[in-house]
Protein backbone atom coordinates (compact mmCIF):
# COMPACT_ATOMS: atom_id res chain seq x y z
CA UNK A 1 0.00 0.00 0.00
CA UNK A 2 1.62 3.31 -1.26
CA UNK A 3 0.74 7.15 0.05
CA UNK A 4 -1.53 7.84 -2.70
CA UNK A 5 -3.37 4.91 -2.36
CA UNK A 6 -3.68 5.45 1.41
CA UNK A 7 -4.94 8.81 1.01
CA UNK A 8 -6.85 8.43 -1.96
CA UNK A 9 -8.29 4.64 -1.77
CA UNK A 10 -10.97 5.46 1.14
CA UNK A 11 -14.61 6.80 0.08
CA UNK A 12 -15.51 9.89 0.52
CA UNK A 13 -17.37 11.94 3.14
CA UNK A 14 -15.21 10.39 6.70
CA UNK A 15 -12.86 12.80 7.70
CA UNK A 16 -9.11 11.35 8.48
CA UNK A 17 -9.11 10.86 12.50
CA UNK A 18 -5.59 11.59 14.13
CA UNK A 19 -5.14 7.68 14.84
CA UNK A 20 -5.89 7.30 11.40
CA UNK A 21 -2.56 9.60 10.68
CA UNK A 22 -0.61 7.89 13.45
CA UNK A 23 -0.83 4.21 11.54
CA UNK A 24 0.00 6.28 8.84
CA UNK A 25 3.16 8.13 9.71
CA UNK A 26 4.71 4.85 11.44
CA UNK A 27 4.05 2.71 8.37
CA UNK A 28 5.17 5.37 5.94
CA UNK A 29 7.20 8.50 7.33
CA UNK A 30 5.33 11.86 8.01
CA UNK A 31 4.54 12.80 3.91
CA UNK A 32 5.17 16.47 2.37
CA UNK A 33 8.40 18.69 2.81
CA UNK A 34 9.19 21.00 5.33
CA UNK A 35 7.34 23.81 3.51
CA UNK A 36 4.38 21.35 3.27
CA UNK A 37 4.40 21.09 7.12
CA UNK A 38 4.21 24.74 7.91
CA UNK A 39 1.44 25.21 5.99
CA UNK A 40 -0.06 21.87 8.05
CA UNK A 41 0.99 23.97 11.03
CA UNK A 42 -0.01 27.00 9.96
CA UNK A 43 -3.22 26.00 8.75
CA UNK A 44 -4.46 24.06 12.02
CA UNK A 45 -3.30 27.16 14.21
CA UNK A 46 -5.30 29.43 12.17
CA UNK A 47 -8.17 27.31 12.67
CA UNK A 48 -7.19 26.34 16.13
CA UNK A 49 -8.81 27.43 19.38
CA UNK A 50 -8.10 25.61 22.36
CA UNK A 51 -10.64 24.29 24.85
CA UNK A 52 -10.84 22.40 27.83
CA UNK A 53 -13.68 21.60 30.11
CA UNK A 54 -13.45 20.00 33.81
CA UNK A 55 -16.50 19.54 35.86
CA UNK A 56 -15.44 18.40 39.60
CA UNK A 57 -18.37 16.74 41.48
CA UNK A 58 -18.97 16.43 44.47
CA UNK A 59 -21.29 13.20 45.09
CA UNK A 60 -23.78 12.59 48.17
CA UNK A 61 -24.72 16.22 48.79
CA UNK A 62 -22.63 18.62 50.11
CA UNK A 63 -23.18 21.03 53.19
CA UNK A 64 -25.07 24.04 50.78
CA UNK A 65 -25.95 26.25 54.02
CA UNK A 66 -21.84 25.96 55.36
CA UNK A 67 -20.80 26.50 51.47
CA UNK A 68 -22.10 28.66 49.09
CA UNK A 69 -25.66 29.19 50.50
CA UNK A 70 -24.78 30.74 53.46
CA UNK A 71 -26.45 31.73 56.17
CA UNK A 72 -26.03 32.69 59.95
CA UNK A 73 -28.05 30.43 62.56
CA UNK A 74 -28.39 29.20 66.39
CA UNK A 75 -27.42 25.98 66.40
CA UNK A 76 -30.21 24.50 68.73
CA UNK A 77 -28.13 21.32 68.82
CA UNK A 78 -26.80 22.47 72.03
CA UNK A 79 -30.48 23.19 73.71
CA UNK A 80 -30.97 20.60 76.54
CA UNK A 81 -34.52 19.60 76.38
CA UNK A 82 -36.46 17.31 78.57
CA UNK A 83 -37.04 13.48 77.05
CA UNK A 84 -40.98 13.53 76.17
CA UNK A 85 -40.78 17.53 75.40
CA UNK A 86 -43.04 17.36 72.24
CA UNK A 87 -43.31 21.43 72.24
CA UNK A 88 -40.21 22.83 73.36
CA UNK A 89 -39.83 26.74 72.50
CA UNK A 90 -38.39 27.27 70.00
CA UNK A 91 -40.36 24.54 68.30
CA UNK A 92 -39.05 21.18 67.09
CA UNK A 93 -39.96 22.81 63.69
CA UNK A 94 -38.16 26.11 64.27
CA UNK A 95 -34.38 24.27 65.64
CA UNK A 96 -31.47 24.98 63.01
CA UNK A 97 -29.25 22.55 63.51
CA UNK A 98 -25.31 22.91 62.26
CA UNK A 99 -22.26 21.63 62.46
CA UNK A 100 -20.74 21.02 66.22
CA UNK A 101 -18.62 23.84 67.08
CA UNK A 102 -20.54 26.66 64.28
CA UNK A 103 -20.15 29.86 65.14
CA UNK A 104 -16.16 29.48 66.64
CA UNK A 105 -12.76 29.08 64.50
CA UNK A 106 -12.46 27.02 62.24
CA UNK A 107 -16.29 26.57 61.54
CA UNK A 108 -16.80 30.56 61.18
CA UNK A 109 -20.38 32.07 60.28
CA UNK A 110 -20.90 33.56 57.26
CA UNK A 111 -18.36 35.47 55.92
CA UNK A 112 -17.06 38.18 52.69
CA UNK A 113 -13.91 38.08 50.98
CA UNK A 114 -13.79 40.35 48.08
CA UNK A 115 -17.59 40.13 46.09
CA UNK A 116 -18.19 36.90 47.58
CA UNK A 117 -20.05 35.47 51.09
CA UNK A 118 -19.10 32.26 52.02
CA UNK A 119 -19.61 29.54 54.67
CA UNK A 120 -16.78 27.63 56.35
CA UNK A 121 -17.02 24.82 54.11
CA UNK A 122 -14.80 27.60 51.61
CA UNK A 123 -12.48 28.70 53.76
CA UNK A 124 -9.73 26.48 52.04
CA UNK A 125 -11.08 28.19 49.12
CA UNK A 126 -10.06 31.04 49.58
CA UNK A 127 -6.86 31.86 47.14
CA UNK A 128 -9.63 30.91 44.05
CA UNK A 129 -11.56 33.66 44.99
CA UNK A 130 -10.39 36.31 42.90
CA UNK A 131 -11.06 33.69 39.91
CA UNK A 132 -14.07 32.59 40.84
CA UNK A 133 -18.03 32.87 39.71
CA UNK A 134 -20.45 31.52 42.45
CA UNK A 135 -24.25 31.15 42.01
CA UNK A 136 -26.02 31.20 45.21
CA UNK A 137 -29.56 30.89 43.86
CA UNK A 138 -29.48 27.46 42.52
CA UNK A 139 -31.86 24.67 43.01
CA UNK A 140 -29.45 20.72 42.85
CA UNK A 141 -32.66 17.57 42.94
CA UNK A 142 -33.06 15.48 45.53
CA UNK A 143 -33.30 11.84 44.05
CA UNK A 144 -29.10 11.02 44.19
CA UNK A 145 -29.32 9.38 40.70
CA UNK A 146 -31.64 11.92 39.12
CA UNK A 147 -29.56 14.77 39.87
CA UNK A 148 -26.48 13.21 38.86
CA UNK A 149 -28.16 12.58 35.70
CA UNK A 150 -29.28 15.63 35.23
CA UNK A 151 -25.94 17.43 35.99
CA UNK A 152 -24.35 15.13 32.73
CA UNK A 153 -27.34 15.71 30.74
CA UNK A 154 -29.50 18.79 31.70
CA UNK A 155 -32.98 19.63 32.21
CA UNK A 156 -35.72 18.27 30.19
CA UNK A 157 -38.04 15.44 29.90
CA UNK A 158 -36.10 12.04 29.93
CA UNK A 159 -36.76 8.70 31.42
CA UNK A 160 -33.66 7.47 33.11
CA UNK A 161 -34.40 3.90 32.52
CA UNK A 162 -35.25 4.67 28.86
CA UNK A 163 -33.47 4.21 25.66
CA UNK A 164 -31.57 7.32 25.21
CA UNK A 165 -31.83 9.23 21.70
CA UNK A 166 -29.65 10.18 18.89
CA UNK A 167 -30.19 13.68 19.95
CA UNK A 168 -29.19 13.13 23.18
CA UNK A 169 -25.81 14.41 24.70
CA UNK A 170 -23.51 14.96 28.19
CA UNK A 171 -22.41 18.48 28.46
CA UNK A 172 -19.20 16.45 28.48
CA UNK A 173 -20.06 14.76 24.85
CA UNK A 174 -21.69 18.20 23.65
CA UNK A 175 -18.44 19.80 24.50
CA UNK A 176 -16.03 17.02 22.76
CA UNK A 177 -18.08 16.51 20.11
CA UNK A 178 -17.23 20.02 19.21
CA UNK A 179 -13.57 19.90 19.87
CA UNK A 180 -12.35 16.42 19.99
CA UNK A 181 -11.57 15.40 16.86
CA UNK A 182 -7.67 15.98 17.30
CA UNK A 183 -7.60 14.36 20.18
CA UNK A 184 -6.70 10.65 20.90
CA UNK A 185 -9.07 10.75 24.29
CA UNK A 186 -10.47 13.23 24.03
CA UNK A 187 -13.76 12.67 26.68
CA UNK A 188 -11.90 10.90 29.79
CA UNK A 189 -14.36 10.50 33.38
CA UNK A 190 -14.07 9.14 36.64
CA UNK A 191 -17.63 9.18 37.63
CA UNK A 192 -19.75 5.98 37.27
CA UNK A 193 -23.14 6.49 37.39
CA UNK A 194 -24.80 3.21 37.72
CA UNK A 195 -21.91 2.72 40.89
CA UNK A 196 -25.16 4.10 43.16
CA UNK A 197 -26.61 0.57 45.15
CA UNK A 198 -30.21 2.62 44.69
CA UNK A 199 -30.13 1.51 40.55
CA UNK A 200 -31.16 -2.13 39.89
CA UNK A 201 -28.52 -2.76 37.19
CA UNK A 202 -30.73 -5.01 35.27
CA UNK A 203 -33.23 -2.51 34.73
CA UNK A 204 -30.21 0.00 32.81
CA UNK A 205 -29.37 -2.46 29.93
CA UNK A 206 -27.01 -0.61 27.34
CA UNK A 207 -28.04 2.74 25.76
CA UNK A 208 -30.38 3.73 29.00
CA UNK A 209 -29.51 5.52 32.06
CA UNK A 210 -26.31 7.58 31.58
CA UNK A 211 -25.18 6.00 28.16
CA UNK A 212 -21.54 6.47 27.30
CA UNK A 213 -21.62 6.03 23.48
CA UNK A 214 -23.68 9.24 22.42
CA UNK A 215 -22.64 11.23 19.13
CA UNK A 216 -19.53 10.45 17.35
CA UNK A 217 -16.99 8.40 18.69
CA UNK A 218 -14.63 11.17 19.46
CA UNK A 219 -17.39 11.99 21.94
CA UNK A 220 -17.87 9.33 23.79
CA UNK A 221 -16.89 8.40 27.37
CA UNK A 222 -14.02 6.65 28.36
CA UNK A 223 -13.76 6.16 31.88
CA UNK A 224 -10.29 6.81 33.36
CA UNK A 225 -9.99 4.34 35.61
CA UNK A 226 -6.63 4.16 37.51
CA UNK A 227 -3.45 5.48 36.53
CA UNK A 228 -1.98 1.86 36.13
CA UNK A 229 -5.31 1.04 34.12
CA UNK A 230 -4.74 4.40 32.01
CA UNK A 231 -1.11 3.70 31.58
CA UNK A 232 -2.29 0.65 29.84
CA UNK A 233 -4.94 1.97 27.75
CA UNK A 234 -2.07 4.33 26.46
CA UNK A 235 0.41 1.97 26.00
CA UNK A 236 -1.66 -0.30 24.00
CA UNK A 237 -2.43 2.41 21.47
CA UNK A 238 1.22 2.69 20.98
CA UNK A 239 1.72 -0.04 18.42
CA UNK A 240 -0.52 1.95 15.88
CA UNK A 241 1.26 0.79 12.69
CA UNK A 242 -0.38 -2.54 13.71
CA UNK A 243 -3.48 -3.62 13.30
CA UNK A 244 -5.49 -3.10 10.56
CA UNK A 245 -7.38 1.07 9.41
CA UNK A 246 -10.58 0.27 10.90
CA UNK A 247 -11.52 4.55 10.05
CA UNK A 248 -13.09 5.40 6.53
CA UNK A 249 -10.26 8.08 4.99
CA UNK A 250 -11.72 11.05 3.02
CA UNK A 251 -9.95 11.03 0.03
CA UNK A 252 -7.18 13.67 0.75
CA UNK A 253 -5.31 14.33 -2.66
CA UNK A 254 -1.18 14.12 -2.85
CA UNK A 255 -0.78 17.84 -3.27
CA UNK A 256 -0.36 18.42 0.94
CA UNK A 257 -0.10 22.03 0.15
CA UNK A 258 -3.06 22.55 -1.60
CA UNK A 259 -5.36 20.67 0.91
CA UNK A 260 -3.75 22.30 3.77
CA UNK A 261 -4.81 25.52 2.06
CA UNK A 262 -8.24 24.59 0.92
CA UNK A 263 -9.60 22.90 3.58
CA UNK A 264 -7.48 24.41 6.95
CA UNK A 265 -10.53 24.35 9.32
CA UNK A 266 -11.54 20.49 7.99
CA UNK A 267 -11.30 18.00 10.66
CA UNK A 268 -8.70 16.30 8.58
CA UNK A 269 -6.09 19.08 8.49
CA UNK A 270 -6.28 19.94 12.48
CA UNK A 271 -6.16 15.64 13.15
CA UNK A 272 -3.04 15.84 10.48
CA UNK A 273 -1.20 18.48 12.75
CA UNK A 274 -2.38 16.71 16.47
CA UNK A 275 -0.76 13.39 14.47
CA UNK A 276 2.38 15.59 13.69
CA UNK A 277 3.06 17.20 16.40
CA UNK A 278 2.19 13.42 18.87
CA UNK A 279 4.79 11.18 16.51
CA UNK A 280 7.34 13.86 16.69
CA UNK A 281 7.03 13.40 20.56
CA UNK A 282 7.13 10.23 20.35
CA UNK A 283 9.80 9.42 17.72
CA UNK A 284 13.27 10.58 17.34
CA UNK A 285 15.84 8.89 15.48
CA UNK A 286 13.52 6.11 15.73
CA UNK A 287 13.00 5.56 19.06
CA UNK A 288 10.32 6.24 21.81
CA UNK A 289 11.00 8.93 23.90
CA UNK A 290 7.75 9.44 25.56
CA UNK A 291 6.77 5.96 27.13
CA UNK A 292 3.67 5.58 28.67
CA UNK A 293 4.68 3.28 31.70
CA UNK A 294 6.30 6.33 32.90
CA UNK A 295 3.01 8.41 32.74
CA UNK A 296 1.39 9.90 36.42
CA UNK A 297 4.88 8.77 38.45
CA UNK A 298 7.05 12.16 37.88
CA UNK A 299 7.93 12.00 41.75
CA UNK A 300 8.04 16.23 41.85
CA UNK A 301 4.27 16.18 40.00
CA UNK A 302 2.65 13.85 42.47
CA UNK A 303 3.78 16.13 45.72
CA UNK A 304 2.93 18.82 44.38
CA UNK A 305 -1.15 17.23 44.40
CA UNK A 306 -0.11 15.68 47.73
CA UNK A 307 -0.39 11.57 46.18
CA UNK A 308 0.19 8.91 48.40
CA UNK A 309 0.02 5.18 47.29
CA UNK A 310 -3.24 4.96 49.20
CA UNK A 311 -4.61 8.15 47.04
CA UNK A 312 -4.22 5.59 43.85
CA UNK A 313 -6.59 2.81 45.08
CA UNK A 314 -10.39 2.31 44.58
CA UNK A 315 -12.66 1.76 47.02
CA UNK A 316 -16.81 0.12 47.30
CA UNK A 317 -19.39 0.65 49.17
CA UNK A 318 -22.83 -1.39 49.85
CA UNK A 319 -26.00 1.37 49.33
CA UNK A 320 -29.45 0.57 50.57
CA UNK A 321 -28.01 -3.28 51.69
CA UNK A 322 -27.19 -4.00 48.04
CA UNK A 323 -24.11 -5.92 47.15
CA UNK A 324 -21.04 -3.21 47.16
CA UNK A 325 -20.27 -1.52 44.36
CA UNK A 326 -16.96 0.87 42.91
CA UNK A 327 -16.42 3.60 40.45
CA UNK A 328 -13.37 1.79 39.96
CA UNK A 329 -11.33 5.53 40.73
CA UNK A 330 -8.77 6.71 42.47
CA UNK A 331 -8.61 9.98 45.29
CA UNK A 332 -9.88 13.25 43.48
CA UNK A 333 -5.86 14.54 44.06
CA UNK A 334 -4.75 11.63 41.36
CA UNK A 335 -7.63 12.20 39.01
CA UNK A 336 -6.44 16.02 38.97
CA UNK A 337 -2.66 14.97 38.15
CA UNK A 338 -3.87 12.53 35.60
CA UNK A 339 -5.78 15.00 34.03
CA UNK A 340 -3.29 17.85 33.70
CA UNK A 341 -0.94 15.40 32.28
CA UNK A 342 -3.71 14.05 29.84
CA UNK A 343 -4.20 17.81 28.72
CA UNK A 344 -0.81 19.01 28.58
CA UNK A 345 0.51 16.51 26.88
CA UNK A 346 -2.18 16.91 23.92
CA UNK A 347 -4.38 13.36 25.01
CA UNK A 348 -7.72 14.77 26.33
CA UNK A 349 -9.73 17.77 26.32
CA UNK A 350 -12.75 17.26 28.93
CA UNK A 351 -12.45 15.68 32.24
CA UNK A 352 -15.12 14.59 34.60
CA UNK A 353 -13.47 14.66 37.87
CA UNK A 354 -15.64 13.07 40.91
CA UNK A 355 -14.76 11.75 44.47
CA UNK A 356 -13.80 8.06 44.68
CA UNK A 357 -16.37 7.61 47.68
CA UNK A 358 -19.69 6.13 46.82
CA UNK A 359 -22.03 8.81 48.47
CA UNK A 360 -19.04 10.58 50.63
CA UNK A 361 -20.86 13.57 51.23
CA UNK A 362 -24.37 12.14 52.15
CA UNK A 363 -24.08 12.90 56.07
CA UNK A 364 -27.73 11.92 56.85
CA UNK A 365 -28.51 11.99 60.65
CA UNK A 366 -31.61 11.69 62.71
CA UNK A 367 -32.54 14.48 65.27
CA UNK A 368 -31.61 12.15 68.10
CA UNK A 369 -28.20 11.46 66.71
CA UNK A 370 -27.71 15.43 66.56
CA UNK A 371 -28.67 16.56 69.83
CA UNK A 372 -26.31 13.73 71.56
CA UNK A 373 -23.37 14.62 69.17
CA UNK A 374 -24.49 18.66 69.83
CA UNK A 375 -24.22 19.17 66.30
CA UNK A 376 -24.15 17.98 62.24
CA UNK A 377 -21.79 15.92 60.35
CA UNK A 378 -18.91 17.93 59.88
CA UNK A 379 -17.66 18.16 55.95
CA UNK A 380 -14.89 20.61 55.97
CA UNK A 381 -11.64 17.74 56.33
CA UNK A 382 -13.57 16.20 53.03
CA UNK A 383 -13.97 19.42 51.28
CA UNK A 384 -10.45 20.09 52.07
CA UNK A 385 -9.22 16.38 50.89
CA UNK A 386 -11.64 16.08 47.93
CA UNK A 387 -12.06 19.73 46.46
CA UNK A 388 -9.79 22.30 47.63
CA UNK A 389 -6.52 20.93 48.07
CA UNK A 390 -6.08 19.17 44.53
CA UNK A 391 -8.26 21.46 43.01
CA UNK A 392 -5.53 24.34 44.25
CA UNK A 393 -3.09 22.38 42.34
CA UNK A 394 -4.09 21.58 39.38
CA UNK A 395 -5.08 25.58 38.98
CA UNK A 396 -1.90 26.46 39.60
CA UNK A 397 0.08 24.26 37.28
CA UNK A 398 -2.61 25.01 34.19
CA UNK A 399 -1.29 29.04 35.09
CA UNK A 400 2.21 27.69 35.45
CA UNK A 401 1.79 25.80 31.70
CA UNK A 402 2.09 27.72 28.54
CA UNK A 403 0.33 26.46 25.95
CA UNK A 404 2.08 26.90 22.83
CA UNK A 405 3.24 30.01 21.50
CA UNK A 406 0.34 31.73 22.56
CA UNK A 407 1.58 33.84 24.89
CA UNK A 408 -1.29 32.11 27.52
CA UNK A 409 -1.40 29.16 29.75
CA UNK A 410 -3.59 26.21 29.80
CA UNK A 411 -5.79 27.59 32.54
CA UNK A 412 -7.01 30.24 30.23
CA UNK A 413 -8.23 27.81 27.55
CA UNK A 414 -10.11 25.98 30.36
CA UNK A 415 -13.67 25.97 32.39
CA UNK A 416 -13.88 24.67 35.23
CA UNK A 417 -17.21 23.43 37.10
CA UNK A 418 -18.07 23.12 40.48
CA UNK A 419 -20.94 21.16 41.89
CA UNK A 420 -22.67 18.82 43.81
CA UNK A 421 -26.52 17.21 43.34
CA UNK A 422 -27.80 18.36 46.26
CA UNK A 423 -27.22 20.66 49.22
CA UNK A 424 -28.69 19.12 52.83
CA UNK A 425 -31.25 19.83 55.44
CA UNK A 426 -30.72 21.72 58.73
CA UNK A 427 -34.24 21.30 59.99
CA UNK A 428 -37.34 19.49 60.73
CA UNK A 429 -41.28 19.94 60.15
CA UNK A 430 -42.93 18.17 62.83
CA UNK A 431 -46.10 19.56 62.77
CA UNK A 432 -47.24 16.73 60.94
CA UNK A 433 -46.20 14.22 63.60
CA UNK A 434 -47.68 16.15 66.64
CA UNK A 435 -51.04 16.38 64.89
CA UNK A 436 -51.78 12.49 64.28
CA UNK A 437 -54.46 11.28 65.63
CA UNK A 438 -54.63 7.91 67.27
CA UNK A 439 -50.95 8.05 68.48
CA UNK A 440 -49.42 8.68 71.92
CA UNK A 441 -47.33 11.21 72.74
CA UNK A 442 -44.35 8.82 73.56
CA UNK A 443 -45.24 7.63 70.32
CA UNK A 444 -45.16 11.32 68.60
CA UNK A 445 -41.63 12.16 70.61
CA UNK A 446 -39.74 8.85 69.50
CA UNK A 447 -40.59 10.16 65.56
CA UNK A 448 -39.71 13.58 66.31
CA UNK A 449 -36.48 11.78 67.69
CA UNK A 450 -35.72 9.90 64.33
CA UNK A 451 -36.66 12.20 62.08
CA UNK A 452 -33.53 13.02 59.72
CA UNK A 453 -32.57 16.40 59.99
CA UNK A 454 -29.49 16.53 57.37
CA UNK A 455 -31.89 14.87 54.48
CA UNK A 456 -31.50 15.90 51.00
CA UNK A 457 -32.41 19.48 50.07
CA UNK A 458 -32.67 21.00 46.75
CA UNK A 459 -31.15 24.50 47.89
CA UNK A 460 -27.57 24.31 46.54
CA UNK A 461 -25.03 26.61 44.50
CA UNK A 462 -22.72 26.33 41.83
CA UNK A 463 -19.16 27.92 40.67
CA UNK A 464 -16.93 28.36 37.93
CA UNK A 465 -13.38 28.98 37.36
CA UNK A 466 -11.12 29.78 33.86
CA UNK A 467 -10.03 31.97 31.50
CA UNK A 468 -13.33 33.34 30.54
CA UNK A 469 -15.40 33.32 33.83
CA UNK A 470 -15.90 36.84 35.36
CA UNK A 471 -13.94 36.19 38.85
CA UNK A 472 -14.33 37.65 42.27
CA UNK A 473 -18.52 37.46 41.86
CA UNK A 474 -21.38 36.09 43.32
CA UNK A 475 -25.21 35.97 41.94
CA UNK A 476 -28.27 35.25 43.74
CA UNK A 477 -27.96 34.22 47.92
CA UNK A 478 -30.50 32.46 50.00
CA UNK A 479 -32.93 33.95 52.32
CA UNK A 480 -32.40 34.44 56.09
CA UNK A 481 -35.66 34.08 56.90
CA UNK A 482 -36.73 31.73 53.85
CA UNK A 483 -33.59 29.48 53.31
CA UNK A 484 -34.56 29.25 49.67
CA UNK A 485 -32.84 30.78 46.89
CA UNK A 486 -33.69 34.31 45.85
CA UNK A 487 -34.87 34.13 41.88
CA UNK A 488 -32.80 35.93 39.87
CA UNK A 489 -33.23 38.50 37.13
CA UNK A 490 -31.81 37.61 33.19
CA UNK A 491 -28.64 40.05 34.09
CA UNK A 492 -27.66 37.86 37.44
CA UNK A 493 -29.15 40.62 40.12
CA UNK A 494 -31.87 39.73 42.84
CA UNK A 495 -35.87 39.82 41.28
CA UNK A 496 -36.42 43.18 43.32
CA UNK A 497 -40.08 41.48 44.43
CA UNK A 498 -37.71 39.96 46.91
CA UNK A 499 -36.04 41.10 50.33
CA UNK A 500 -32.93 40.77 49.33
CA UNK A 501 -31.82 40.02 53.17
CA UNK A 502 -34.97 37.75 53.78
CA UNK A 503 -35.65 35.94 50.72
CA UNK A 504 -39.52 36.26 51.31
CA UNK A 505 -41.38 38.37 48.83
CA UNK A 506 -42.09 42.11 49.50
CA UNK A 507 -45.98 42.32 50.24
CA UNK A 508 -47.83 43.53 47.93
CA UNK A 509 -45.24 42.43 44.91
CA UNK A 510 -45.10 39.25 42.76
CA UNK A 511 -42.39 37.85 41.00
CA UNK A 512 -40.99 39.04 37.58
CA UNK A 513 -42.27 36.89 35.15
CA UNK A 514 -38.36 36.57 34.15
CA UNK A 515 -36.54 35.93 37.63
CA UNK A 516 -35.26 32.25 38.25
CA UNK A 517 -33.23 29.97 40.21
CA UNK A 518 -30.39 28.38 38.64
CA UNK A 519 -30.46 24.38 37.83
CA UNK A 520 -28.52 21.92 36.64
CA UNK A 521 -29.34 22.89 32.93
CA UNK A 522 -28.84 26.16 33.52
CA UNK A 523 -24.67 25.07 34.43
CA UNK A 524 -24.90 22.44 31.47
CA UNK A 525 -25.72 25.59 28.86
CA UNK A 526 -23.50 28.14 30.92
CA UNK A 527 -20.50 25.40 30.45
CA UNK A 528 -20.75 25.27 26.76
CA UNK A 529 -21.42 29.09 26.61
CA UNK A 530 -18.35 29.73 28.94
CA UNK A 531 -16.34 26.98 25.94
CA UNK A 532 -16.69 29.12 23.31
CA UNK A 533 -20.44 27.32 22.11
CA UNK A 534 -24.09 28.02 21.16
CA UNK A 535 -26.09 25.22 23.62
CA UNK A 536 -29.64 26.51 21.54
CA UNK A 537 -27.65 25.96 18.00
CA UNK A 538 -26.23 22.84 19.57
CA UNK A 539 -29.92 21.56 20.34
CA UNK A 540 -31.06 22.86 16.98
CA UNK A 541 -28.50 20.49 15.60
CA UNK A 542 -29.25 17.93 17.39
CA UNK A 543 -26.23 17.56 19.85
CA UNK A 544 -27.93 17.93 23.18
CA UNK A 545 -31.81 18.54 24.50
CA UNK A 546 -30.75 20.49 27.68
CA UNK A 547 -33.62 22.75 27.31
CA UNK A 548 -31.83 25.85 29.75
CA UNK A 549 -30.58 28.94 28.55
CA UNK A 550 -26.95 30.14 29.69
CA UNK A 551 -26.50 32.64 32.62
CA UNK A 552 -24.68 34.66 29.99
CA UNK A 553 -23.37 37.24 32.88
CA UNK A 554 -20.43 34.53 34.08
CA UNK A 555 -18.78 35.23 31.27
CA UNK A 556 -16.05 38.15 31.53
Amino acid sequence: MNRRRFLAGAAAGAAISTLDWLRFFRAFGVPGTKKELGFAEAAAAEADNPRFLIYWFQEGGWDGYSMFNPVHTPNDSIRVIPAGELRPTPSWTNHRYRPKGYGASPLDPPRTQGNIQYGYLAQDGLDLFPDLAVVSSHNGNTFHSGGRWEYHYGKYSASLSGKRNADERTVMQAFCEAYGTGFLLPHVSWHRWLSDGELSIPSYPEGTGYYEKLGPVHAHTLYGKTPAAMRERLASLGNVAQGQRDARIRQFTDSLQASFLAEKNSESVRAFNSALQIHRALTAGGSINLDPRTLFTDPTLRAEFGITAADEATDSSSINGNPARTKETPNTNVQALMTYEMMTKGLSIGFFIENRGLRQFDTHRDRRSIMNNKGQTEQRDMMRRNLWNPLKALVAKLKATPYGTTGKSYYDFTTIVLASEMGRTIQGDVEGIIAKAGVTDAQKYEEIMLQDCCQHWRVNSVAFLGGTVRGNTQYGRVGSASLDGIPMMPNGTLDPAYDADTGLLVPGRTKNATSFVSDAGHVYATALHLSGLDPAALKAAGKGRNDRPPMTFIKR
